[in-house]
């Protein structure tokens, strides 16, 4: 199965195996809250390429930007 984790917002099904980056991004986007300039991890590394695929036990979490105070 692979999962999903965007802040406490969190899902876990294999339909997202052979999926691209850019694809769950999009699929999800408003599900599970993911802003545009969010930071992409997948396997707790960074993602550069929106195009790769999923795999099973892939974990795939989108890193809300932290706020600053002014």
């Amino acid at each position: 199965m692979t999962r999903i984790i965007c802040g406490a917002n969190e899902l876990e099904d294999a339909r997202w195996e052979g999926k691209t980056i850019e694809q769950v991004r999009n699929e999800l986007r408003c599900v599970m809250n993911i802003p545009d300039n969010a930071t992409v991890l997948l396997n707790g590394e960074e993602a550069s390429d929106p195009g790769a695929a999923l795999g099973s036990g892939d974990e795939l979490e989108f890193v809300k930007p932290a706020g600053s105070k002014g």
